[in-house]
């Protein structure tokens, strides 16, 4: 009997870390819900399978889901703030580690003095065919057709279907990349791992990366940053029922502990 209350203690214990979580990150940008799954345990011997029964030997934690539902856009300006409309998901490489993809949802980026568009920390965003896009700081015109000329960047404006151009000198505008997002089988079974990063596994399938509104992927808004999905007063309701659980747990526990007490002098 311990054992079934004990594994009903760590269940509780499971689904307050997980909804306190979800409320730390309520205003971080791109942040995902997460959900724990509870599955039952049965008692599986020949008796019971004679009487066609099932005896409950309490629960345990199945999965820590992520629940990847659109959150809302804050307006933010700046041209390199990235949101997603849609399905897919930004992918980034970290230098060090060329081989590794990460995804993500928070399209915070910058132009590094190298001229990549990268992450805070330095991880290059990918573009729609799986290679750093590049925004040169300067450019080579030409004026009256024959004589050359450096021209400074004066701009980047980065469009719905992810193209990127810049802006040079007064007139000049190339086009440097496309961003790219990657879909997945069951985006909802990536792999967290901290600091809104998701790596991709089995259940989840490889990431497919290509071109935004292309294969069912979302749009891409320039100037804003998607939110949070969470919502507060659903959290709070959770946990509040979860602490529940954990008290009445915790009391069935003291009076087994009692009556095993009683017994025993």
């Amino acid at each position: 009997m311990i054992s079934v209350i004990r594994s009903g203690i760590d269940a509780a214990l499971k689904d307050i870390d997980v909804t306190s979580n979800n409320i730390a990150n309520a205003k971080t940008t791109g942040f995902k819900k997460r959900e724990a799954t509870f599955a039952d345990v049965y008692a599986n011997n020949d008796s019971i399978k004679t009487r066609g029964g099932r005896l409950g030997m309490g629960a345990l934690t199945a999965e820590n889901r992520i629940l990847n539902q659109q959150g809302t856009f804050q307006q933010t300006g700046d041209v390199l703030d990235l949101a997603i409309e849609g399905q897919g998901m930004f992918t980034l490489v970290d230098a060090a580690r060329p081989d590794q993809s990460f995804y993500t949802r928070d399209g915070s980026f910058t132009v590094g003095v190298d001229g990549m568009i990268a992450t805070a920390d330095g991880m290059q965003l990918m573009s729609s065919l799986g290679k750093p896009i590049t925004v040169p700081l300067m450019a080579t015109g030409t004026t009256n057709g024959d004589r050359f000329e450096r021209l400074p960047l004066t701009g980047v404006a980065i469009r719905s279907d992810g193209t990127v151009e810049a802006a040079y000198g007064a007139d000049r505008v190339y086009n440097v990349g496309q961003v790219g997002l990657a879909t997945f089988a069951d985006a909802n079974r990536l792999t967290a791992i901290g600091q809104n990063l998701f790596t991709e596994n089995p259940r989840s399938g490889a990431g497919v990366l290509g071109a935004p509104i292309a294969g069912g992927r979302g749009k891409v808004h320039s100037g804003a940053l998607e939110m949070s999905n969470i919502d507060m007063t659903s959290e709070l309701t959770n946990l509040m029922r979860a602490q529940q659980a954990f008290s009445g747990s915790s009391r069935l526990l003291q009076t087994e502990s009692e009556m095993a007490r009683k017994f025993t002098q």
